[in-house]
């Protein structure tokens, strides 16, 4: 069947990002949620096209312009790799939007799901997609046609009057390998790389959903219910970007890829039979690897795994509702760096009764651990997750367009901004690893340092 609409899928580009009172790494990957969304209205006979204007950097006249030769628009606050830690100032996204035809304009991502109706009002879209938003795009796109939006619709919001109207919730794709093969076809691929893997990259998936409750995690868009692609699916979709696209590095970008390792053992045995010639990276919690696992994963390919430690201080950990210890996250990384995999780890400051001499136990971890990289950042009481109901957050307390930046009800910002650059400095120029940069030729690049910069300027 081929339909005679066309279908326009945006990814807005992050300039307002520079507003936040926090620095965030904003890397330029493919919007894969949008590629999976724009594949399955192509195989529904579609007309699609996307728009990564991180790529492009089109004006929002230009957008406009472009959203104008369209049926139906779709813009999200939070692509594939950007919803679990959200953008805290989305002004980047009302700016993007500000010249398409508001009956065109359907919006989406993390803030949408959380805050609809504020997030409704200030945009004046058609409607909001809640939650996984592939099947729901797929649906408007064959059924919204007519000036009433179809009320029986899973998964959307929209204002009817001055009042907002939630449809029933959406499930969520159970059978993962029924998903096709991301449209990579309609993104410049050339343009994205990770500095840590290199050009010819792409990001993966090979699950959704992570079981655990870790009081900071936000998982409204996906959920809890771990869902997972078969080896044989995984391993077929990147033998595809390889081949199709000349990819040789990827990040599988899963919550928690090894959270099963039977599959892991068998994806890699599989990567290394087939002889796949890739380099990939992954993230995963410290209590999810051993010895044999890391074995596996390093003659498959795999270069880095990404931990969240999150703090050095036994106290704080444990309140964290993470469920790791600071020697399980010892064990870990000593056993990556023996199987030559390199790490990077992500360490927060500003927890719950979190003291300067809990922050400064996080500092000495990081040193002692000894990773190839750390990032350090602020905890964010993101709405929808259980530390922003413990602080009772009121997220209609902020403009539709903000998220709060910190964990402001138990900390000042100043004090722990101070702390971000104490860490930074701290780790970053030790002279070991000044050393061990130069030889490895590791030192940050661009960037890395550009975000190290702002970081110590506060």
């Amino acid at each position: 069947m081929t339909h005679s609409e066309t279908i326009l899928l945006i990814n807005p580009d992050w300039t307002g990002i520079r507003r936040q009172k926090q620095p965030q790494f904003k890397r330029i990957w493919q919007p894969l949620d949008l590629a999976t969304a724009a594949a399955m209205l192509e195989q529904d006979g579609f007309s699609v096209r996307i728009l990564d204007n991180n790529i492009e950097r089109l004006s929002s006249q230009a957008v406009g312009q472009r959203a104008a030769r369209c049926d139906k628009v779709f813009v999200t606050s939070t692509p594939y790799d950007r919803w679990q830690c959200p953008s805290l100032d989305i002004g980047f996204f009302f700016r993007a939007i500000g010249q398409i035809p508001r009956d065109r304009l359907y919006i989406m991502g993390a803030h949408v799901t959380e805050r609809p109706e504020a997030i409704l009002r200030q945009s004046r879209a058609r409607l909001a997609i809640l939650g996984e938003p592939e099947q729901t795009i797929l649906e408007l796109a064959r059924r919204d046609a007519s000036p009433d939006i179809p009320p029986d619709i899973p998964g959307i919001a929209y204002l009817e009057g001055d009042r907002l109207v939630r449809s029933v919730p959406r499930g969520f794709i159970q059978e993962l390998d029924s998903l096709p093969y991301p449209a990579y076809h309609l993104l410049d691929m050339d343009r994205y790389g990770y500095e840590f893997l290199g050009p010819d990259f792409a990001i993966l998936e090979g699950s959704r959903g992570c079981p655990h409750g870790c009081r900071f995690c936000y998982l409204g868009m996906y959920g809890r219910r771990f869902r997972q692609k078969s080896v044989d699916r995984l391993v077929k979709e990147t033998a595809y970007v390889r081949d199709r696209f000349h990819v040789r590095s990827i990040y599988f970008m899963d919550l928690e890829f090894a959270l099963n390792p039977e599959f892991v053992r068998s994806f890699c045995e599989a990567l290394i039979q087939q002889d796949m010639g890739i380099h990939w990276c992954c993230q995963t919690r410290v209590t999810d690897v051993d010895d044999d696992l890391l074995k596996w994963m390093k003659e498959a390919g795999c270069r880095l795994i990404h931990f969240g430690v999150e703090a050095g201080s036994p106290r704080i950990l444990s309140r964290t509702g993470k469920g790791i210890t600071v020697s399980d996250c010892e064990r870990a990384v000593s056993i990556a760096r023996r199987h030559g995999i390199r790490t990077a780890l992500f360490m927060n400051f500003g927890f719950p009764e979190e003291t300067r001499a809990d922050m400064e136990s996080t500092i000495r971890l990081a040193i002692r651990l000894d990773p190839d990289y750390v990032a350090f950042h602020l905890i964010v009481p993101f709405p929808g997750t259980r530390l922003a109901r413990e602080i009772h957050l009121d997220p209609e307390a902020f403009p539709a367009h903000l998220y709060p930046h910190y964990n402001f009800v138990h900390h000042d910002l100043r004090s722990l901004k101070s702390m971000l650059r104490r860490a930074y400095l701290r780790f970053y120029l030790r002279p070991s690893y000044l050393m061990r940069s130069i030889k490895g030729h590791t030192l940050l690049r661009f960037d890395q340092g550009r975000l190290f910069l702002r970081v110590l300027k506060g």
